[in-house]
């Protein structure tokens, strides 16, 4: 997701959130603490989602085996794979 998208529909999200607290309330100090609340834990949910799917993405330092000793060989992975390549099965 994109910043600007992120951006648009936060922005979005608090505002609606602070229309309905201050309606169900009927005080603007206690719709800007709550406000502010939400805003702080839209925040760190999306911290936490952007850094779980960082770590959760494969570093180039974690290839496949067998990868490495098809670059190393000189020959691509899935290319040997094909109909009539070396080492690969023939597939009807």
């Amino acid at each position: 997701m994109s910043f600007s998208l992120f951006l648009r529909g936060f922005l979005v999200a608090i505002a609606i959130f602070a229309v309905v607290t201050y309606v169900m309330t009927q005080s603007l100090a206690t719709t800007a603490i709550n406000t502010l609340i939400c805003a702080v834990l839209i925040q760190a949910g999306y911290a936490v989602a952007v850094l779980w799917m960082v770590a959760r993405t494969k570093s180039p330092a974690a290839k496949d085996p067998q990868d490495e000793r098809s670059e190393a060989s000189g020959r691509d992975a899935p290319a040997s794979k094909e109909r009539g390549g070396r080492g690969g099965t023939v597939s009807p």
